[in-house]
């Protein structure tokens, strides 16, 4: 496992300096999904130690989707989509590689809060799982998360989307609905 592990945090890490296309699964339905399952997650405990925790991960994770569009660069191809979209290309780069480091460690120090008996097979599942997700966007469907993954999730996602969708025009073309 470990020499898979590598494989994708090296396909992950080179895919960040990497154009990638701008797509609606990505940009809409996942963090819309997200956010169902936030409040899904959130309503099975809603004590009010959660809900300070929640609050205070939805202002970090803002703050942590603003620094990772920092740094981002988008480009256009001059092509449309099946469906008269604009195809557009966005690369993340080193913010946002930072970003999603901050978030892993905040992931890894609830989870240490909430399972004390967390141990480093753990902390590389969780790895495993977080760049699988940020790889294969349909992950997030599968994957079972706790509740500050998915507070965390729909902060720095909304933050990220919306800031592009408003920012760039043509991102926003690019994910409109198709009639």
């Amino acid at each position: 496992m470990a020499i898979l592990l590598l494989l994708l945090l090296y396909k992950f890490i080179h895919g960040t300096f990497e154009y990638e296309k701008v797509t609606r699964f990505e940009m809409v339905l996942i963090p819309a999904y997200s956010l169902l399952m936030m409040v899904i997650t959130l309503k099975e405990d809603s004590s009010l130690g959660k809900i300070m925790a929640s609050i205070m991960l939805l202002i970090l994770g803002v703050l942590i989707g603003l620094f990772q569009l920092s740094g981002i660069r988008i480009k256009t191809t001059g092509q449309v989509d099946k469906y008269q979209r604009p195809i557009v290309l966005v690369k993340r780069n080193w913010s946002y590689l930072i970003g999603w480091i901050i978030v892993f460690i905040l992931i890894i120090l609830f989870s240490a809060h909430y399972h004390p008996t967390l141990n480093h097979h753990d902390i590389i599942d969780e790895l495993f799982t977080e760049i699988i997700r940020d790889l294969f966007a349909i992950a997030y469907l599968n994957i079972k998360n706790e509740w500050f993954v998915w507070v965390l999730n729909v902060a720095t996602s909304f933050t990220y989307d919306i800031f592009l969708a408003i920012h760039h025009p043509l991102i926003r073309q690019a994910i409109r609905r198709h009639h």
